[in-house]
């Protein structure tokens, strides 16, 4: 039981021993798997599901206040031609 206690020490002393060696590819191959990683988990999230898709379809209209472009199903209508994307926009236009 001893030595085979004694040769798990020596083990785990090489093993921390390389590592203190290596040190720096072994965080440079950590930060790439980070990176990876993240780049995956951002792909996951901009794949569209149906419902945006539907949402995203028809004509785009440009927000009088602050000039972004919303589908015409989603923006506020406001006269003839004058569209706002939010209620917030709408509201500070007409506080001005």
């Amino acid at each position: 039981m001893r030595e085979a206690f004694f040769i798990l020490i020596v083990l785990l002393a090489l093993v921390g021993l390389t590592a203190y060696r290596y040190r720096k590819q072994l965080m440079f191959a950590l930060q790439i798997w980070r990176t990876l990683t993240g780049a995956r988990e951002m792909q996951m999230k901009n794949i569209p599901t149906n419902e945006s898709e539907n949402q995203v379809k028809g004509e785009l209209v440009n927000c009088s206040r602050c000039g972004k472009w919303t589908p015409q199903t989603t923006a506020i209508k406001f006269g003839a031609t004058i569209y706002y994307c939010s209620t917030r926009c709408l509201q500070s236009k007409v506080k001005n």
